[in-house]
């Protein structure tokens, strides 16, 4: 059986690599020489969770190499510090392109949390104008005069042969296309406009628009229009008398197949795996407004993830779960592997059995250097099972060394590596931000009290008793059963 089973895991992966073809993407960027540079995705586009889909060093004169395998056409990106360049690849393909030239962040932007990248069309040498980047990039710009200029005109007060006016005039611009990826793009930019001119029976619209219809799960169009219409979608439905059973599906009886037979009697809710996508949205906009506990959001996203046999569904739902379980108290912290002052990697797994508390500080910021003062006196007491570490957010390594050597700071200093996403992972949105994380490596406390707190310490010794509590509950447990065995 064992055989079997790592037959199939081998056919299936086969399979995999069978059905994924190679993209190339090629370029020169000079400015860019010595520097790494990651091609990503998303996994999903309702978390919209990124997923690397290749990497490659510049050489010395800025030639740079991509070879990445996709199933299917999809939206890319790549992060340029202060850029964002937006690719759309299709299987087999090949794209000479142009990135800008290289542009650092000033001091206040790497500060600024709430920074954005300027989003731009990545420019392809090789393309012409079937090319579906072009094609797309034509679309969206006519797409956006005319709806501008017509609701301005109109004063938002839009009619259907208003719309069907302007999908006209679009459509001119565009000679009968065989990529049916730009033709469902096109559609749903369509359904988007009607909906907000003129569309007032809603389930009529997702009847047409999303009933029986493909999940197009790479498509931002139609993903878009999804995100829009279902959000928080079961709520709306438990105030039908059709849907007042929704609740205690989720909270009694905790039984996917139920909640999916409630759903059953809405028409355009019969397509299981539709089904799926609609709750998998609803609990995601659901768990901070509290129409239902936390622990049946969980649940039942468990039980998707268990149950379904769709790659995508599984892969929403294990993102979701992360995205919501992610720094909430009780669950692991993020993970994360940096340099040292001496350049050694370390991980939270290196303070396993010990509280860790974790800060994220700039040096440019008078509250972090206000702070480092404190820590280095917390740092003193010695604390039973305390460890201090703080993930410096500066322009290199270099200068948190010299940080660290010019004041004698002697607790772990870790370089963020330039890793924007572990910033998201921690939702740093200002400077200095606390955690504290048990020895098992879970968050007890996000955000954690900062080392300013007049009662720092009795919290801290608080926090320590009722671990040690706990350890001994457990092993008083474990002493039971061993005896009950007995």
């Amino acid at each position: 059986m064992k055989k079997t089973g790592t037959l199939l895991i081998i056919i299936f992966a086969f399979i995999n690599i069978v059905n994924a073809q190679n993209v190339i993407i090629t370029g020169n960027a000079k400015t860019y020489a010595g520097d790494e540079l990651v091609w990503k995705t998303y996994s999903d586009q309702i978390t919209f969770t990124e997923k690397q889909l290749g990497i490659c060093k510049v050489n010395n004169n800025g030639d740079f190499k991509f070879s990445i395998n996709i199933k299917r056409t999809n939206i890319s990106f790549i992060h340029l510090s202060v850029f964002k360049g937006v690719l759309y690849l299709e299987p087999e393909k090949s794209y000479h392109i142009v990135l800008p030239e290289k542009v650092t962040k000033l001091p206040e932007d790497e500060l600024n949390p709430f920074f954005e990248e300027t989003e731009f069309f990545v420019r392809c040498i090789n393309s012409d104008t079937t090319d579906l980047n072009y094609l797309i990039k034509k679309f969206d710009k006519l797409y956006s005069i005319y709806l501008n200029k017509t609701f301005n005109q109109f004063k938002g007060k839009v009619g259907k042969p208003v719309i069907d006016s302007i999908v006209e005039l679009i459509e001119k611009e565009f000679p009968k296309n065989k990529n049916q990826y730009f033709n469902n793009y096109k559609e749903y930019n369509y359904a988007a406009m009607r909906l907000i001119a003129y569309e007032r029976n809603k389930k009529m619209f997702l009847n047409q628009n999303f009933a029986n219809k493909e999940i197009l799960y790479n498509n931002p169009a139609y993903m878009d229009l999804f995100n829009r219409v279902f959000a928080n979608h079961l709520s709306v439905l438990y105030r039908e008398p059709k849907g007042k059973i929704i609740p205690y599906n989720l909270i009694k009886q905790k039984s996917l197949s139920s909640l999916k037979s409630t759903l059953d009697s809405f028409p355009y809710l019969t397509n299981d795996t539709l089904q799926d996508m609609v709750i998998l949205k609803s609990l995601f906009d659901n768990f901070y407004k509290e129409d239902f506990p936390r622990s049946s959001i969980l649940f039942m996203l468990d039980s998707i993830e268990l149950v379904t046999n769709v790659e995508e569904i599984k892969t929403t739902a294990k993102n979701i779960n992360n995205k919501l379980t992610t720094l909430l108290a009780g669950f692991s912290a993020p993970n994360f592997e940096l340099k040292d002052v001496k350049g050694n990697l370390v991980s939270l797994e290196n303070f396993k059995d010990k509280f860790v508390y974790l800060n994220f500080c700039n040096p440019a910021s008078y509250s972090c250097q206000k702070d480092f003062k404190i820590l280095q006196q917390l740092n003193l007491q010695q604390y039973e099972l305390f460890n201090i570490v703080t993930i410096c957010v500066c322009d290199n390594h270099k200068e948190m060394k010299q940080l660290v050597k010019d004041n004698k700071f002697n607790w772990t200093f870790l370089y963020y590596e330039k890793n924007d996403q572990l910033l998201k992972d921690y939702n740093v949105r200002v400077y200095p931000s606390y955690y504290l994380i048990n020895p098992e490596g879970k968050l007890i406390m996000s955000p954690a009290f900062p080392p300013t707190e007049n009662s720092f310490e009795a919290r801290y010794f608080d926090t320590l008793k009722s671990w040690k509590k706990e350890l001994q509950r457990r092993k008083a447990e474990k002493k039971k059963k061993g005896l009950g065995h007995e």
